[in-house]
């Protein structure tokens, strides 16, 4: 029985055709798999069926009731919730008021039935394996934590549809297990799912069907009742293309660097219980990859390099040279770029064109005396539009449009004309299609062998194992084992990662 179905649904911003006519089915308890490029209209889909936007055209049945597309969607009324690609919690409230925001619960006394929904609450977290307390705040939390927060947010609603748009983004092997027992719990229990993701794995795994978008069409449905749980099938409907996914997955590129001077190194630097006694050199042109399970770490140790924390004691060395970093601006001064972990906070000015995001590093780092060169600003950002391919290409579309995956090229991108000597990524393919992120790492690539060094913290195991020269692997706040070469298998960071010996 079909609980959700939509026929030609349209929608445009600033000219740009997001939908063009998407149609999409979704079954009573079952779990349907909606993939595409990015900026194939997969979160803008997501958002109309929420009730976030406005379709342009089109027909839209959920539970039986066709939706006025000149109103809302009420996705209250339809018990239907959604899991955001981003983050929609409030960092200064706990996470018990994050989960019951909205829903709280009335006793008859008319005051909130704070111990009701605190117990509800608490099995939960429980069930998801998270050791959390429910009164700390949100901006404590690890991107992992966060997104695991807003999973439980929306299934605290008890919703009959459940919309997941790139849930799993930030979660490692582990976690996407222990969140799948609870998705196909729901289904069980007679809940739809639709579950968007670009980790094809993912797909093949906990979907029983799926529809493929592609330049705001659908292009194809595939079930697999009747079809293999193969990767492979999914490439060609995704990219257009009969590529095969080995050829999309580049090999395993080592880059044999051959210079013997280091472009950083890190003398015991500290900062409290995560970032503790660590040290380590890159040789100019290196990839070095920062592995490990979620929060261990990582993300700070990469905020501390670029200035953002500080730290308590340690030294930091720039082509051979002591330095002082305090400050954000101290990093960019010795061409050490950060692309942060999340790009909608700390990356981007998103009610800005991509015009603004590109020039905005090369404008204050002054390096015009008088009047800025406009014309030769917009040619260097239109160069860099087609070196990360950007889609679509328009300099002036306001960052917010893009999707997730073009909004990280962006991010990428506004470093791109200040030659980075250094380069810091935290996770930066994280909820980009396979494409996107090959390219992503071909710019990478194409950067090492001009002498960048480039140290890059990835969720994604594959991602170290593909591009690393060698890889640290952290454990609460410290290097406890290091990876070179051929031995970056996911056997191995697996057992270094959990400490196995």
């Amino acid at each position: 029985m079909k609980v959700l179905e939509a026929k030609g649904i349209k929608k445009s911003f600033d000219g740009v055709q997001a939908l063009k006519g998407a149609d999409f089915i979704l079954k009573r308890a079952s779990i349907c798999g909606l993939v595409g490029a990015n900026g194939s209209g997969k979160t803008t889909f997501a958002k109309i069926v929420s009730g976030l936007l406005f379709p342009d055209g089109g027909e839209l049945n959920i539970n039986g009731i066709n939706i006025d597309l000149r109103s809302r969607v009420n996705s209250s009324a339809l018990n239907l919730a959604m899991v955001h690609q981003n983050l929609s919690l409030i960092p200064e409230m706990t996470i018990l008021e994050n989960i019951t925001l909205g829903v709280e619960k009335v006793g008859n006394n008319g005051f909130i039935d704070k111990y009701s929904d605190r117990d509800k609450a608490e099995k939960l977290i429980s069930n998801l394996n998270l050791k959390l307390h429910l009164d700390q705040t949100c901006e404590d939390l690890s991107p992992s934590e966060k997104q695991m927060i807003e999973f439980v947010k929306a299934i605290f609603r008890d919703p009959k549809i459940l919309i997941l748009d790139e849930a799993t983004a930030s979660l490692e092997y582990n976690e996407v297990e222990k969140l799948f027992e609870t998705i196909n719990d729901l289904k069980s229990k007679g809940v739809s799912i639709i579950f968007i993701s670009h980790r094809l794995w993912e797909i093949t795994k906990i979907c029983d069907e799926l529809v493929v978008f592609r330049n705001g069409e659908t292009v194809g449905k595939i079930d697999f009742k009747t079809q293999e749980r193969k990767e492979s099938l999914l490439i060609p409907l995704i990219t257009g293309k009969e590529d095969k996914l080995e050829e999309i997955q580049k090999e395993k590129k080592i880059n044999n660097i051959k210079s013997e001077k280091f472009s950083l190194e890190v003398e015991n630097i500290v900062r409290g219980k995560k970032v503790r006694n660590i040290s380590f050199k890159v040789k100019r042109g290196e990839i070095l990859g920062i592995g490990g399970l979620n929060g261990q770490g990582q993300e700070e140790l990469l905020l501390v390099l670029a200035g953002f924390l500080k730290r308590s004691s340690g030294k930091i060395k720039i082509d051979g040279k002591y330095v002082k970093i305090k400050h954000p601006k101290d990093t960019i001064r010795y061409s050490m770029f950060l692309v942060p972990g999340d790009r909608q906070t700390e990356g981007l000015f998103m009610k800005h064109s991509i015009f603004n995001n590109i020039i905005f590093p090369k404008v204050t780092q002054r390096l015009h005396k008088f009047l800025l060169n406009i014309s030769s600003l917009k040619n260097e950002t239109e160069e860099i539009i087609k070196k990360i391919s950007i889609i679509p290409p328009g300099r002036d579309i306001i960052v917010s449009n893009l999707s997730g995956g073009n909004q990280q090229k962006v991010v990428v991108g506004k470093w791109l004309n200040l030659s980075p000597k250094i380069l810091l990524l935290a996770d930066p393919a994280k909820g980009v299609d396979i494409e996107t992120r090959t390219n992503l790492y071909k710019i990478i690539y194409e950067l090492t062998k001009r002498g960048t060094s480039v140290i890059l913290y990835a969720s994604d195991n594959e991602e170290l194992i593909y591009n690393c020269d060698r890889v640290l692997i952290m454990f609460e706040g410290q290097v406890v084992d290091e990876l070179i070469g051929n031995s970056i298998s996911d056997k191995n960071l697996l057992a270094s990662s959990m400490r196995i010996n």
